[in-house]
């Protein structure tokens, strides 16, 4: 027992000195990458919090939106001075899915606290959420296998796409919409409330049906590589630890 004890103490010891490095820490990607983190906070406060600056009460949204747009920015910029300035690392290749996971998720949350009035917005959030569940588990089953999933599929590309596109519109024109056409309140109407639902309805479904497809070809998929004798890795592309889950989208 006490072999054993020290056995997972230095595993755990040796993962720290692979991925928190001295020298990686304050690696521009990796600073990068904390600077994201922070900006989808920001994000969640100015974006459900009302605030009014100069009277004009959608402040906020605009403030939040904008901190979003700048935290996408640096996932893309994050990566690119990685490869092109060779700043790659173990650090870097834990935190940059992290950081993408946690955007999805403070978006999702985001959505559903400012949206909750239209159940489809959490149907598809539910749906996203079993995908990339169940894709971990699917990832870490193939690599005890010393097998890996190869990066990302056409259909997961397409999924990704289409659910980032639809709630970065939601983000932005959903406070605006239902303004325009008011669900609760004095001011709604059986036609307010239709055409919102409609607007509102059709985004999701459509994002949540390529979710779905997603979901369902990438777990077939992953049934064939587990029951196949051979082992499918990505040959051209060989990804650093934990990269390929934020290839999966």
């Amino acid at each position: 027992m006490k072999h054993t004890n020290e056995s997972n103490t230095q595993n755990f010891i040796n993962i720290l000195k692979k991925y928190f490095r001295k020298e990686d820490i304050f690696k521009v990607p990796n600073i990068l990458c904390y600077v994201r983190i922070l900006l989808v906070v920001a994000f969640m406060v100015f974006y459900l919090v009302p605030i009014t600056i100069l009277g004009n009460h959608r402040a906020g949204t605009y403030i939040a939106v904008a901190m979003m747009m700048i935290a996408a920015y640096t996932d893309f910029i994050d990566g690119f001075i990685a490869r092109t300035f060779d700043q790659k690392s173990n650090l870097g290749s834990l935190l940059d899915p992290i950081a993408d996971k946690f955007m999805q998720f403070c978006i999702a949350i985001a959505l559903m606290v400012k949206f909750y009035s239209f159940p489809t917005v959490f149907v598809m959030f539910g749906v996203f959420m079993g995908k990339e569940l169940t894709l971990v588990f699917e990832d870490i089953s193939l690599a005890k296998r010393s097998k890996t999933f190869g990066g990302a599929k056409w259909y997961g590309k397409v999924a990704s796409f289409l659910f980032y596109i639809i709630t970065v519109f939601l983000l932005i024109a959903g406070p605006f919409l239902i303004e325009t056409f008011p669900v609760v309140g004095e001011n709604a109407t059986a036609e307010t409330i239709r055409v919102a639902h409609y607007i509102f309805d059709s985004c999701c479904a459509f994002a949540t049906l390529w979710l779905l497809v997603s979901w369902i070809l990438y777990f077939v998929f992953y049934l064939k590589l587990r029951n196949s004798k051979t082992v499918i890795s990505d040959t051209k592309d060989q990804k650093e630890p934990g990269k390929e889950l934020a290839d999966h989208d």
